[in-house]
């Protein structure tokens, strides 16, 4: 099995924690540093180029404001802004958790985890870092932010993929805000491994939607942003069960996709970030917000569907041409099934 080249970071002052996550991560990621304490940060970042820092809440006996985690994560997030940042707190500080994620955490990881959703949070934030742009794999050839926010615009062509969560209103409050974070959390984890399998990159989460991108070549190669959006499919079917058992809910979720140029860049000065923007993401985001009505989950613009390698194993099925808000020209979309003899 393949490593990641990737250089991870864990904090917590329990020994048995460090030993069973660098046990763990080292069979997915070339490099694991650990550390009991908060201390060693400042050697530590002069030291190494963190990718991940996995960092626990609390390091004082007795302490559960997760004050000391809070000041670990905006002391990284202010002298190394590259390193994506994953809180590991315990179920009762979901609560801390957020606040850290307010605060410039990507993600956060309950204790005790599942293995398998640890590693693909982790993996997820490490394929967000490579996307942002902030990362050279040479040391010492790193591009820094404020290099990133003077580079210019440029033009590159894209493909995008909305994916959202069916009835995300009704299920929040059923479940309440708190438990609804916790699927939505659950959702994007589990769903990280065949994005990343299908050559994906996760561009944003924006409340219970995720936008998944990729370069031209890679999402037309295999079909690959079509197989990615039929693995997420497999991968959440197998995952029945246990939403069932701890939300009483196995969520649906549908999505839109299309292609086309975009620009590119760097924006903003305290928080700066890679962003795409043209009228591809609007376009992708409106075929998304068709689904239901056309009572499918998957619809995919026809220049999508022109481009893509079908095979057998892939069943076209026209929808129409669609008006859509805001275009003065009509769309023609298709949805995708996969062949009865796959499936079976």
């Amino acid at each position: 099995m393949s490593k990641e080249e990737a250089k991870i970071l864990l904090i917590d002052d329990d020994e048995d924690i460090l030993l069973a996550a660098k046990f763990l991560l080292k069979k997915h990621f070339t490099s694991i540093v650990t550390s009991d304490g908060p201390d060693t940060i400042d050697e530590l970042l002069k030291s190494y180029d963190f990718d991940i820092a996995l960092l626990d809440m609390n390091y004082t006996t007795g302490a559960t404001s997760g004050k000391e985690g809070l000041e670990l994560l905006k002391k990284i997030k202010k002298d190394s802004p590259s390193t994506r940042v994953i809180m590991m707190t315990a179920y009762g500080d979901i609560d801390l958790a957020i606040k850290a994620i307010k605060e410039g955490a990507s993600d956060f990881i309950v204790k005790p985890w599942d293995n398998a959703k640890l590693v693909s949070t982790v993996l997820s934030a490490y394929k967000k870092g490579l996307s942002s742009g902030y990362k050279d794999n040479d040391i010492g050839n790193e591009q820094k932010p404020d290099d990133a926010y003077r580079k210019p615009f440029s033009e590159v062509e894209r493909i995008f993929m909305f994916l959202d969560i069916r009835s995300s209103t009704t299920i929040a409050e059923e479940l309440g805000h708190m438990h609804y974070f916790e699927l939505i959390n659950d959702f994007f984890r589990d769903i990280a491994e065949p994005i990343s399998n299908n050559k994906g990159q996760i561009y944003q989460y924006v409340g219970d939607e995720v936008v998944v991108s990729w370069p031209l070549e890679d999402g037309l190669s295999n079909s690959n942003c079509l197989q990615c959006f039929f693995d997420i499919v497999d991968t959440m079917g197998s995952l029945t069960q246990k939403y069932l058992d701890k939300y009483a809910v196995n969520p649906s979720f549908k999505a839109g996709m299309h292609f086309g140029k975009v620009s590119t860049g760097t924006v903003g000065t305290l928080k700066k970030e890679i962003i795409y923007t043209g009228d591809v993401l609007n376009t992708a985001s409106r075929i998304e917000g068709l689904c239901n009505k056309h009572d499918v989950d998957l619809l995919l613009s026809k220049d999508l569907i022109d481009m893509l390698p079908l095979n057998s194993e892939y069943l076209p099925k026209k929808i129409g041409e669609i008006n859509l808000r805001g275009k003065s020209t009509e769309i023609m979309l298709f949805t995708v099934e996969r062949s009865i003899n796959k499936v079976g």
